[in-house]
């Protein structure tokens, strides 16, 4: 079950990491004070849901994110991967390409007209977690701790370690 005081995230877990589950508490606290969650708590209030299902928002991203994701085939043929727009060469990084054109496009046109023709979008289940993030959580990692982990990956490759 997603969403708000679901399974999915009462049980993260951290591994422990008290600072890290404080960062991503806050994370989520300012979360639920965004103008995306407020709108989307008065839109429940006008249309009521049954207990158990969770709604889900698509939130415009002004970033081609490479992690899973859906998109219409025709969408990267005709669009991403055509010639003629010169976006993507072949062998290139998408991400790399399109988020300074999406970036921008909707800084020209404005978000609605601006974003439209590239539809990405990240899956909101409103419950306040980050939708994106690197694993490793180096962003909340203490500088000491990322520093002994650099460390420990270069032993492990063999690299000198000084």
């Amino acid at each position: 079950k997603y969403g708000p005081n679901s399974d999915s995230t009462r049980r993260l877990d951290v591994g422990g990491r008290a600072e890290l589950q404080a960062n991503i508490a806050q994370l989520a606290a300012t979360y639920m004070k965004s103008h995306q969650q407020l709108e989307h708590e008065s839109w429940l209030q006008n249309n009521p849901q049954p207990p158990d299902v969770c709604r889900l928002s698509l939130t415009p991203t002004f970033f081609w994110y490479d992690n899973t994701h859906i998109c219409e085939t025709a969408h990267y043929r005709d669009f991403i991967f055509d010639p003629k727009y010169r976006m993507v060469a072949r062998g290139g990084f998408v991400e790399d390409k399109v988020s300074p054109v999406i970036k921008k496009t909707v800084a020209r046109l404005g978000l609605i007209e601006g974003h439209a023709r590239f539809g990405c979008f990240l899956l909101d289940d409103h419950s306040g977690m980050f939708f994106t993030g690197h694993l490793d959580g180096g962003s909340y990692t203490p500088l000491e701790e990322r520093k002994a982990m650099e460390a420990k990956r270069r032993k492990q490759k063999g690299e000198v370690v000084g």
